[in-house]
């Protein structure tokens, strides 16, 4: 996540609460946003990792930007597939 405020908002995202059906997802997702956005890494990180990827001269196709990527890598190269998706729903409380 990366530490914004677009439009004076620090969370701006947009939300029909016409899908009624999705409400109670969209809710917990945003509860944990919050809590995401204390760590979120600030805009400078992110624009150097972008820099690099576009001037590194390599084929490579993924950049690790910021703390909270970092550790997502490293959990999902260590877990396997149930442990890690687990522990994504219990981030999200889904």
């Amino acid at each position: 996540m990366i530490k914004t405020d677009f439009a004076g908002r620090s969370l701006d995202m947009s939300n029909d609460e016409s899908l009624t059906e999705y409400q109670e997802l969209i809710g917990k997702l945003f509860n944990s946003m919050e809590s995401l956005a204390e760590q979120a890494s600030e805009p400078i990180v992110v624009a150097k990792v972008i820099y690099e990827a576009a001037t590194d001269g390599t084929d490579k196709l993924r950049y690790t930007a910021g703390e909270d990527a970092r550790m997502m890598v490293a959990n999902r190269k260590e877990l396997d597939d149930k442990t890690f998706i687990q522990g994504i729903k219990e981030q999200f409380s889904i």
